[in-house]
Order: C-alpha cells, then structure tokens, then sequence
C-alpha cells in the first residue's frame, strides 16, 4: 500500500495538493513543511473541530474517502491511522502514493541519520546517542517518535539527526536509508495493530538498511526467535549481548566493543537494561566517528529522561521519611518495561511496586513469576485492577487495589508509617524502593503518560513533603 521506495525531492516537488490523514502533531509539522514549500495541504480527520484550520486550505472528516481524495495527489498518513482506514483502501485502488511523516522527511534530510527501535527503552537510547555526540556534533537534533516530527527540522542542514522510530512510523515506511540503525528488543507490544509478532518484528527490521555496505546495524540476537527468517550473514549486521562482541558485564559495570572497553560505574543510571541501552549508543556514537574518550567523558553525564526510572526528590522531604527512595517510571506502558527496570533487584530488598492504567495484550506470566521471586507489597490501581483481578488473586499474595492513584498515595502513607513504627522491617543498610512502574497504557485515567507521571510526583510531595519546613 505504502509507497514501496522513498521518492526524489524534485518528485515531491512536482506535486502540488496534498492530503493529511490524521493530525496532531506530526500531521501538523508535516503540513507546515508542504505549505512552506508552496504545495495545497488538506486535513482529513477524526476529530475535524479540533484540527488547527490556520495550517491547512481546507479541514474535512475522514468518513467519506471519496469526497476526501478527490484531486489529491499524495497522502501523508500520522502513524495512530489504522492500515485499513477506508480513505488508505480506496487511495490504493486510486493508486494513490501514500508516505509516513519519517518518510517525507527522510525525502529532505540526505544527511548522517541514525534510527533507533526497539519494545522498551528507545527513549533513554535515543536520547542518550544524542547526548554523546552532540558535544563533538554540536548542530544536530533527535526526534521522531521521543516528541519532536522529523518533518519540523529535515530541511535544516544538520551535523547528525537521532531518531527513535516506532514500529507503526517502521510499518508505514520504506527503506529510509538510515546510516547506522538499532533494534534493542523485541516483546509482546502493539498486537491489537500487528496481529503477530512475526509481523511486529517485520515492522521493525524495516529500519535496517544492509543493501547499503556502508550501513551498521545493531541488534539484539533474540530478535531472530520472532521471525520467519534467520539472521542474515552480513559483517554490518552486529549483535549485542551476552557472548558477543558487543556485551556489558557488571560489578564492575563495563561496556564492550571490538575496540574498546568503557568503564560505566560513573554512568548515572543503574542497572543491566540501562547498560545495554549505553550499549547500543555507544556502538553507534563510534559509527559516526567519536572516539573512546569523547563518548567516555559524555557518558558520565547523562542524565535520563524524565518519567523514565526517574528519581524523585520531594521538595522538603519530611526528615522520617529519608529512609525511603521514590522512582517515577510512568513512560513504562508493558509489563516487559517494567520487568526490565526491576531487573537488578533481588529478594529481599525493601521494595513496593506500584502498577496500573490499561494493560497491553501480553502474558502476566512473567510478572507474575518475578513477583513471587522478591515478595514485594503489591499496589494495582485503575483499569487494571479489573484486568488482572483474577490472575493476581490466584496467586494467593495479597493485592491492594485501588481505584485511583490519589486513594492509593494516602494507603501507601498510612502502610509507610506503619513500617516505620516496626523499625525491624526496614533495611537499615537500604531505603525502602517505591516504584511507581504502572505497565499499562495510561488512557484510563490521564491523556499521556507524561500527565500520569507528574500527577504521581505531585501526590508524592504533597503527601511526604513537610509543609512547615
């Protein structure tokens, strides 16, 4: 259906009317390029009251293909659009060519791009890439599927450009000719779009380009156990992980290329899934040319994204509270996510989990199995306390339950007070971790998990915080 090869900018060119299907933000940044460049945009979609009308000549609904296509030329479809909308079957049948917001871009930018993919962790990795050249590649930009449209900067002349690139951006483009790509993971994710996994990791091999020799790409091996074909020989395509030649090993915490081995026990984030994500960046920072000690000094200062395995220090923190340690997680939307950012704890450890919002099709099963092994408290509020009542129950651990976060802070209060009384239940060699990890898309209670997250850090202070400092 998609246009199977990227076009030339002079084709691009010599179109003149354009639709959008579907808008938000990477819908709008893609009509602000074809409007620079002079060409006629239309808007179909969903929601049309809500579009921004200023940006586009005309605004429609997306419920009459016929009417919507007539005199369109080419189609830019937002990533959220469904592959069967009925506009994309009969521009198919019009024969039509249909591009991704990357792809248009892609058409643009002919400089140095690198893409990173993955289940979990593409944030951290593509943020971090950026952060450890950006200070010998001063003039690039990451974007992509971390917030920022490709479309809004690829007519800049930029040094590098970091993008992370979602499945669905993957599943609706062709070879983007990336220079130097990542596929981190792969775990059940996004099935009620793919249907499969062997169709979710198509998606997601799309972003290698290994026609090209000149081309790197990074992959974690277990990728191969979800597709119908083995893994290409080819000496561009490189693995990393255990037995590899790219490999992390701890205590003491190192990374490992062919040419180099980095020490990160200053690297801020903790844990074996943070060290692959530094993997992964790593590789690609010396794809494009930084040296061991430029990417070691970058390393030690990253740090990490906001809602994701954040630390949240609470503004005046009431002294009989400091044995205790918070971690804001809200950009995990699977329990894969969460299962990889409580990886390096142990039984034993003062631990409360905190789970929630909408859960994804996949199996409870491993969660289930990590719980039992660090017997940590339990709390599950919002949807999925519906979802996974009975899976939970079966297990015989007692569950607390609640309907919203704000219900579940003050338990949470009132259970901390209580431990602080029984002294003997605390580590006094650890702090008592509280994850807030929900694992679970957060469309339940919030609009985006980034809503989610400061709602839970402002609950934390206002409950924790001494309000007579």
């Amino acid at each position: 259906m998609f246009s199977e090869t990227l076009p030339t900018p002079q084709a691009i060119q010599n179109l003149h009317s354009f639709l959008i299907l579907g808008g938000g933000s990477s819908g709008d940044s893609s009509a602000k390029l074809l409007s620079s460049l002079g060409k006629k945009v239309t808007l179909s979609d969903r929601f049309p009251e809500k579009a921004n009308h200023t940006i586009y000549h005309q605004v429609l609904s997306d419920n009459e293909p016929h009417t919507v296509l007539s005199g369109i030329e080419c189609i830019i479809k937002s990533p959220g659009v469904l592959p069967d909308h009925p506009i994309l079957l009969v521009a198919k049948q019009k024969k039509i060519p249909i591009l991704s917001e990357i792809s248009l871009a892609r058409i643009f930018f002919q400089g140095t791009t690198i893409g990173i993919t993955g289940t979990d962790g593409k944030s951290t990795t593509t943020a971090l890439a950026f952060h450890l050249i950006q200070k010998k590649f001063p003039n690039s930009k990451m974007g992509g599927n971390i917030g920022i449209p490709f479309t809004s900067f690829c007519l800049e002349k930029l040094d590098i450009v970091v993008l992370e690139l979602s499945s669905y951006q993957l599943d609706d483009s062709p070879n983007l000719k990336l220079t130097a790509s990542a596929i981190l993971n792969l775990a059940s994710d996004h099935l009620e779009r793919h249907k499969t996994m062997e169709s979710y990791a198509e998606a997601k091999w799309k972003i290698q380009n290994l026609a090209d020799k000149k081309h790197n790409c990074f992959i974690n091996p277990s990728f191969f156990t979800y597709t119908t074909f083995t893994k290409p020989k080819n000496p561009n395509l490189h693995c990393v992980g255990e037995n590899e030649s790219y490999y992390v090993s701890l205590n003491p915490d190192l990374v490992h290329t062919p040419s180099h081995v980095y020490d990160a026990s200053r690297f801020p984030l903790k844990g074996k899934h943070n060290l692959m994500n530094l993997c992964f960046a790593i590789a690609l920072a010396e794809v494009v040319g930084l040296s061991p000690e430029e990417i070691q000094a970058q390393l030690e200062t990253f740090q990490g994204l906001p809602h994701r395995f954040q630390s949240v220090e609470i503004k005046n923190l009431d002294p009989k509270y400091k044995s205790l340690r918070f971690i804001n997680d809200s950009k995990s939307t699977n329990l894969h996510s969460m299962l990889s950012g409580i990886s390096g704890f142990q039984k034993g450890d003062p631990l409360l989990l905190i789970l929630g919002g909408i859960p994804k099709e996949e199996p409870i099963e491993p969660f289930i199995k990590r719980w039992k092994e660090l017997e940590c408290p339990l709390y599950v509020y919002g949807k999925a306390k519906e979802v996974w009542l009975e899976d939970l129950n079966k297990t015989g651990i007692p569950v607390s339950y609640f309907d919203t976060l704000d219900i579940l802070v003050l338990e949470l209060k009132m259970n901390i007070e209580k431990l602080l009384v029984e002294e003997s239940k605390l580590s006094k060699e650890k702090k008592l971790t509280v994850i807030f990890s929900p694992a679970g898309a957060s469309f339940d209670l919030y609009k985006n998990f980034e809503e989610r997250g400061n709602h839970f850090v402002a609950l934390l202070n206002a409950t924790f915080g001494n309000v007579t400092p």
